[in-house]
């Protein structure tokens, strides 16, 4: 059946509102999810930290990423809410937050739609139509988007693939159609995509190369290149400005990829198989990570993509269908960035090298994938009945996994009290931990106890246990509690750096200033003596956990807490020196200076933190405007 311009653009607006009352019914849920428990456990540490200083991980990330449409979406948010709230609709900014999310997600999906349309060039055929909106499904539901639509902080991947999406379509309407305006378009979609995520450079490639797939067989080769040239031209240089403009706002961030080959082979074939797992059995790769290093079922898994990749290339040359090959690339393309970064051995910033998030736009191959099987096996009834089985099979899997996925969202402390009814693991001391910081959060100490004592039987020699039972002696004013416990730490961890160092913090954040000093005074003694036995037998030695500059900061945060503010510049100085990205340390160093009465040097530091990490501009900004006063 052939569709009229105007009927085809009533059946795009029945789609995407079917598509998006299909997301609602399934996920209305989510939007009374509130912040994750980490997210509020960020939150916690930043607010404590010394002098408002940003933490260590913003400062990092700060460096690698300059999108300032993501928080331009964040501050649309909080105006939404603004308004909904001033108009006498009481709404929480998470569930505004949420829902602008699930909203980008079902527009992504409705752009892969109108996407596959466009690299097809069906405009009018009913049947072909419908089978595209089922394809787009399958990228509605994809498991491996639930960490993009469910935690809030993770939108740039929506905004990335956005924005990637529309700069696609409007360079296949340049390629068909040449207009000045569509460069416009091109040029600004395109650094916005860049803007959210850089890892969509990947588009300046992808797309000249899919464009020059598509007429393949229609022209001669020289007129195929031609006819990429300009849009290829364009998006290099937008990605240029933009990378200008992105050196001026954010540091140059040094990775260092493994040195032996062996390791570097080794984690290209196990960053492969995380991400093509995620993508063709993301059961697997959601709720099993035992796996994720397994090199033989990583050689498997890639031989099998290879397969698959000759397939596609058979097809094209010889059936002309480039489809399936378009796919092949834009797997390749949009998983290269995330399968280097599994080779990195330092200098990564983010969280993890490997994260399901990094595959959201990957996700657009499987609907391409999908809406290539339904084409060409539905022109017989067993065939039709046969793909339309899988794919109904595998579109409700797709559902109950994300839906499921979901329960993570509502937030860490019903999620792992759930997930300790049902699993072996040992997830279960958060059903104690997480109730015991709600309780010292809300004041209720009897809560707090019982769920304490239920915690030490899960394991009696427990850092964290140990460190909650001193927690709660202190509050009592127990001295006989606080002697045993210390004794009990000390009796477990005085051999362990890294266990004396948490004890250090703990009496910090409890004020117990001079037991802190003690206990890092004790790991530098460690320390000292483990150099000189090393030293001696001509080896150095490199101290991570806890590391030295940590160490100094620490000491720095002790002194200038006990007003001793020229001991404290000095170790905020030393860890500096120590670690010169250490931009929290001299950020500290500037706010003693302050309180020493030495404005012209303190303001000078704190230019020079907010060189290191562009994130301190906000704090710092108004402690230079007072220091100049």
């Amino acid at each position: 059946m052939k569709l009229t311009n105007s009927q085809n653009k009533i059946f795009e607006y029945c789609i995407y509102l079917i598509a998006f009352g299909l997301f609602i019914f399934f996920f209305k849920h989510t939007l009374d999810y509130g912040r994750t428990y980490d997210d509020d456990a960020l939150l916690d540490q930043f607010t404590r930290s010394p002098g408002d200083a940003k933490l260590i991980s913003s400062f990092l990330y700060a460096k690698f990423h300059f999108y300032p449409v993501y928080f331009l979406t964040h501050e649309l948010d909080n105006f939404l809410t603004f308004l909904f709230n001033f108009s006498g609709i009481e709404i929480l900014n998470t569930k505004i937050a949420k829902f602008t999310n699930i909203f980008l997600h079902v527009t992504n999906s409705f752009l892969v739609y109108l996407f596959i349309k466009k690299i097809l060039r069906i405009e009018s055929n009913l049947r072909d139509n419908i089978l595209i909106f089922l394809s787009s499904l399958i990228f509605l539901f994809h498991p491996i988007t639930s960490q993009i639509i469910f935690n809030i902080t993770t939108r740039n991947e929506s905004l990335a693939l956005f924005f990637g999406l529309l700069t696609f379509i409007y360079c296949l309407n340049n390629a068909y159609d040449k207009k000045f305006i569509n460069y416009l378009f091109i040029a600004l979609l395109f650094f916005l995509s860049l803007c959210s995520k850089l890892m969509t450079i990947y588009l300046a490639g992808l797309i000249p190369l899919t464009i020059f797939l598509l007429n393949f067989h229609q022209i001669n080769l020289k007129e195929n290149f031609k006819k990429n040239f300009d849009i290829f031209i364009l998006l290099c240089v937008t990605f240029f400005v933009y990378y200008y403009l992105r050196s001026v706002f954010t540091e140059k961030n040094d990775i260092f990829f493994y040195d032996s080959f062996n390791d570097l082979l080794f984690y290209f074939f196990t960053s492969s198989k995380f991400y093509l797992i995620g993508l063709f059995y993301p059961f697997e790769h959601i709720y099993v990570y035992a796996t994720n290093y397994d090199l033989n079922l990583s050689f498997i898994l890639f031989t099998l993509f290879i397969i698959y990749s000759i397939f596609a290339t058979y097809l094209f040359f010889n059936k002309k269908d480039p489809i399936l090959l378009i796919s092949v690339f834009w797997i390749i393309a949009s998983l290269t960035l995330p399968v280097i970064f599994g080779m990195v051995d330092k200098g990564f910033p983010l969280i993890s090298n490997l994260a399901e998030r990094y595959q959201y736009s990957s996700v657009v191959a499987i609907s391409i994938i999908f809406f290539w099987i339904l084409k060409n096996l539905s022109n017989h009834l067993y065939k039709k009945t046969l793909a339309l089985s899988f794919y109904c099979l595998i579109l409700f899997s797709c559902i109950f996994i994300l839906y499921d996925r979901s329960k993570v969202y509502i937030d860490n402390y019903t999620f792992m009290t759930e997930t300790d009814e049902k699993s072996p693991k040992n997830v279960h001391r958060y059903s104690f931990s997480v109730p015991m910081r709600n309780a010292v959060k809300n004041n209720d100490w009897t809560a707090y106890k019982f769920n304490l004592y239920q915690f030490y039987q899960l394991n009696t020699k427990f850092d964290e246990v140990i460190l909650e039972f001193l927690r709660y002696f202190i509050h009592e004013e127990n001295e006989v509690g606080i002697k045993f416990f210390e004794d009990e730490f000390e009796k477990q961890f005085k051999d362990k750096p890294y266990g004396i160092f948490k004890l250090a913090r703990f009496y910090v954040f409890n004020e117990e200033y001079q037991k802190a000093e003690n206990e890092i005074k004790k790991i530098f003694k460690q320390y000292d003596k483990i150099k000189k036995q090393l030293e001696a037998s001509g080896k150095k030695v490199t101290f991570l956990d806890p590391p030295i500059d940590d160490l100094y900061f620490e000491l720095g945060k002790i002194n200038f807490y006990q007003k001793n503010y020229d001991k404290a510049l000095e170790n905020f100085k030393t860890a500096n020196v120590i670690n010169p990205l250490h931009a929290t340390a001299l950020y500290n160093a500037a706010i003693t200076l302050k309180k020493l009465g030495l404005n012209k040097e303190a303001t000078q530091l704190y230019k020079d933190a907010i060189e290191i990490n562009p994130f301190l501009r906000e704090t710092a900004n108004n402690l230079i405007a007072n220091t100049n006063e």
